[in-house]
C-alpha cells in the first residue's frame, strides 16, 4: 500500500477493522465482545470504584450503549451493579468472581496482541505514534461535538 492511493480514513478503518477482528476471536473465547473485553480489562485497572457515566467518557460511548453492555455484562455474570452509598441514584460496577479469574487472561491477550500489531517499532516508535493517536482522536471528538453545538 503506497500514501498515493491510501487515505488517512481508510487506514484508520484497516487498522480498526483488523484489531477488532483479532480483539473479537481473543474475547470470545471467554464469552466476551471486544468491547466487553475492554471494559473488563478497564474495571480491573481501575483505582477507584467506577460508574456508568466514567465507563461512557472513557470508551466515549452514549448512555444507551453502555447501559446495553451492562446488562449483557450482568446477564452472562461478569459484572455487578452496586448501589453507591453516597448517592442512591449512581450504580457502581464491580467485577464478579468469574470476571477476575478472565481477566488477567484477556488482559494478557491483549497485550500481546498490541505488541503483536507494534514489533516492527521502536519504542520511541511506539511512543510517538500512541501520541499521535491520541492527538487524532482528540481532534476528531473535538469537531464532531463542534458540529453538534451549531
Amino acid at each position: 500500500m503506497t500514501k498515493e492511493n491510501c487515505s488517512y480514513g481508510l487506514l484508520f478503518k484497516q487498522l480498526s477493522i483488523a484489531f477488532e477482528n483479532n480483539l473479537q476471536r481473543e474475547a470470545g473465547r471467554y464469552g466476551l465482545t471486544p468491547a466487553q473485553a475492554s471494559i473488563l480489562i478497564y474495571l480491573e485497572a481501575a483505582d477507584h470504584p467506577v460508574n456508568q457515566r466514567d465507563l461512557e467518557y472513557h470508551f466515549k460511548l452514549s448512555n444507551p450503549t453502555v447501559t446495553g453492555l451492562m446488562k449483557r455484562m450482568e446477564s452472562k455474570g461478569f459484572i455487578d451493579r452496586v448501589a453507591n452509598p453516597g448517592d442512591g441514584r449512581s450504580k457502581y460496577i464491580e467485577l464478579t468472581p468469574k470476571a477476575l479469574e478472565v481477566s488477567s487472561s484477556v488482559r494478557a491477550n491483549l497485550l500481546a496482541l498490541e505488541g503483536h500489531m507494534l514489533q516492527d517499532l521502536t519504542a520511541e516508535e511506539q511512543a510517538a505514534f500512541h501520541e499521535m493517536l491520541v492527538r487524532v482522536l482528540n481532534r476528531i471528538c473535538m469537531c464532531r461535538s463542534e458540529k453538534t453545538e451549531e
